[in-house]
């Protein structure tokens, strides 16, 4: 008789254990959330994400949810005046980690330590070192990982690669380019000589370079892409001096970086300044140019003349940002000669974040966790949900190339495109993006002065000089002497 009862009550508990854990887990049950609404506030491309996973959770749990999709220009602001007023409109939001500083910093987000240790993560293992720092902030984590943000170096092959162009370049500037090209001022030749002739035989012309360079629409980090190589070295970030919190943007290697981007404006095509990301994206799969830098977004157009017109499909290579051969060492205040090349981690990433107002944060992080797990997000990073604009960030999603194909990549395409993004993101001397208190404001107003230049209106040196007295005004605003800690604690520096 008493074995019997051991029995009775092991089995007791073993299905009591069994009824926490299927309560406790951070995959979604049936119909746990039945009557319940989250309201997401996101913007375009990322909407597809949402969208594609939404009827299908919807159905399986019962909850509703509801999307609040506005412009990237206005995201920041639409986000932060729900924070100020309290009024707690979004459950769940949708936002780059670049404004780390202001939402985990500022504490509007909720941590998720509790929800993670009560309900269990997808595999946090499987995410890549470089993306768990950006959704983290004082050593809590503030945000779940969506996507790996870095820039990167595309080109077209059959222009780079072909043997009569490369040696009319030889002939014309005197030596044999890389491939991929390794500095900018490769770039610069490279540009020069594939502009304002129709090198793939379209019957159109065709120009060296683009980039995003419209107002408001990110502009800014395809100026930073070239201000990396100038004026930092692999690991020292050049934002700030981190002992007296000194701006740096008007120091001879930014200088430079803004002189470069000048120049670079004559060999892109017609109507360069109204190209916002979307834009840049579009032109450069229709074939319009040599040579543009984004994140992964261009390598997912490309797989699909049916949806984006890609005219490009199997005719891109990729490679990482181009390097230059000095750098600007501002502690040194002297110019270092010698090749020099630096990753970055621009925009930091893509992650969504549980408002501290929302009202439904369990249903809310059980819907992030859902279509971020590893079998789900990689969907969304390799082109079966077509452009949603995240880019791989798990280890798994660089391992199974099946998928990849799947979406419509060649294997020796998806290949090195793969292996371009994971060796940058798995760079420990990587520079990560601002992420300090004000961030958006540092770079609003490199923003407005870059659309300047780009524009001819001012010069590169007046131009960085103009932000520097912004920059300095912004770091008075928010405590120069905070800032100067965050910014230390966010370079892993000790504190003063």
């Amino acid at each position: 008789m008493r074995k019997l009862l051991w029995c009775v009550a092991l089995v007791v508990l073993l299905v009591a254990a069994s009824a926490v854990a299927a309560e406790k887990t951070w995959e979604s049950q049936p119909g746990e959330f039945k009557g319940q609404t989250i309201t997401v506030l996101i913007t375009d491309p990322h909407s597809a994400v949402v969208e594609s996973w939404k009827p299908e959770w919807e159905a399986l749990t019962g909850a509703k949810v509801e999307m609040v999709v506005v412009p990237y220009a206005s995201l920041y602001d639409k986000m932060m005046t729900d924070f100020i007023t309290g009024t707690g409109a979004y459950d769940l939001i949708c936002w780059p980690s670049t404004w780390a500083g202001d939402v985990m910093g500022g504490g509007w987000v909720l941590p998720l330590e509790d929800l993670m240790k009560e309900y269990g993560y997808p595999d946090w293992d499987d995410v890549v070192p470089a993306i768990k720092l950006i959704v983290s902030w004082g050593g809590k984590v503030y945000a779940l990982p969506y996507d790996g943000d870095c820039h990167m170096l595309y080109y077209r092959k059959d222009a780079l690669e072909n043997p009569d162009y490369r040696a009319k370049f030889k002939e014309k500037y005197g030596y044999e380019y890389n491939i991929p090209p390794k500095s900018w001022e490769e770039i610069m030749d490279i540009a020069e000589f594939f502009t304002g002739w129709d090198w793939d035989n379209d019957g159109e012309t065709e120009y060296g370079i683009a980039f995003i360079a419209q107002r408001k629409t990110q502009a800014m980090w395809s100026y930073l892409d070239i201000a990396m190589q100038y004026a930092a070295q692999p690991g020292v970030a050049p934002f700030f001096d981190p002992d007296t919190m000194e701006p740096q943007v008007n120091n001879p290697g930014w200088v430079e970086a803004m002189d470069v981007i000048q120049k670079l404006t004559k060999f892109a095509p017609p109507g360069l300044l109204s190209y916002g990301y979307s834009e840049l994206r579009q032109a450069f799969v229709s074939g319009n140019s040599a040579i543009a830098l984004d994140w992964g977004d261009i390598g997912i157009l490309e797989q699909s003349p049916e949806k984006y017109g890609s005219k490009v499909k199997g005719l891109l290579g990729y490679g990482p940002l181009p390097g230059s051969m000095k750098t600007y060492d501002f502690r040194a205040k002297q110019w270092i000669e010698g090749y020099n090349q630096v990753n970055f981690l621009n925009f930091g990433g893509w992650v969504f974040s549980i408002s501290k107002f929302s009202k439904n944060p369990v249903p809310a992080y059980k819907f992030a966790t859902y279509f971020t797990a590893p079998e789900r997000s990689l969907l969304d990073v390799c082109g079966v949900h077509g452009y949603t604009g995240a880019n791989p960030w798990r280890f798994s999603h660089f391992k199974n190339i099946d998928k990849w194909i799947e979406g419509g990549w060649g294997k020796d395409s998806v290949t090195k495109y793969l292996e371009t993004i994971q060796t940058i993101l798995s760079d420990p001397k990587a520079i990560t993006d601002l992420r300090i208190p004000g961030a958006a404001e540092y770079y609003d107003y490199l923003d407005l002065y870059l659309a300047e230049v780009l524009s001819g209106t001012k010069a590169p040196k007046e131009a960085c000089d103009a932000i520097y007295a912004e920059w300095v005004k912004i770091t008075e605003a928010h405590g120069k002497e905070k800032q100067k800690a965050l910014y230390r604690e966010s370079l892993g520096l000790p504190a003063e």
